[in-house]
């Protein structure tokens, strides 16, 4: 599976909005349980107050997801509940590889994308999305050159290195230093990485020379 620029760029907007704003959790009757643990990574827990959305942003999930949200409720906690296992989970290994920041890659995303980015569609600044793009994509490049395997096409991120993934969680799982506590976020977060998967990218058009946005 080839990207092409056009389909690249047509990903754009839809990645922006995704790797920034997806943060709802609740119950149908819209009441949390703020203080209940979802997950241990490392020393960090991460409960269901660091998914829970302002009682304003709820509102706006339920008239948009109707008589669908439970379920969307249910589906985006674990997204992103499971996103942020990834973010701590990459942090502290580009932290034992010295992985800094690429400055250089950062201003181009911030050239490329600036122009699309607004308070309509994030509420985060635009040098905060692209650092946290740039680090992502670097971070991987060194998964994949380390561990290898399968890459996957998806839609928050368009070539995944999701053996790699696999392969670093579950030695962070084995060393005690990931521990998924609630049992529905569990089997959600390890079913991601059993096969087959949807959109498989072929070996020779896997490239991490360098980032899907250029």
């Amino acid at each position: 599976m080839r990207m092409t620029s056009t389909i690249r760029s047509s990903l754009a907007t839809a990645l922006l909005i995704l790797s920034s704003n997806l943060a709802y959790a609740a119950q149908a009757n819209g009441q949390v349980d703020e203080q209940g643990v979802l997950a241990m990574v490392l020393n960090t827990e991460i409960r269901m107050a660091d998914v829970v959305p302002s009682e304003e942003e709820r509102k706006n999930l339920k008239q948009q997801a109707k008589d669908n949200y439970a379920g969307m409720l249910d589906y985006v906690v674990r997204v992103n509940a499971s996103n942020r296992i990834y973010e701590l989970v990459l942090e502290d290994y580009a932290k034992q590889k010295g992985i800094t920041v690429n400055q250089t890659l950062v201003s181009k995303f911030i050239e490329k994308f600036e122009g699309q980015v607004s308070s309509e569609t994030t509420t985060k600044p635009i040098k905060e999305i692209a650092t946290k793009q740039v680090m992502q994509f670097q971070t991987e490049k060194a998964m994949y050159e380390e561990f290898g395997g399968r890459v996957i096409f998806r839609q928050s991120n368009p070539q995944m290195p999701i053996d790699a993934y696999n392969t670093l969680l579950s030695r962070y799982r084995d060393a005690g230093k990931l521990s998924i506590i609630d049992e529905d976020l569990r089997d959600a977060f390890w079913d991601v990485f059993t096969p087959p998967f949807q959109y498989e990218i072929t070996p020779e058009n896997v490239d991490f020379n360098q980032p899907w946005w250029l």
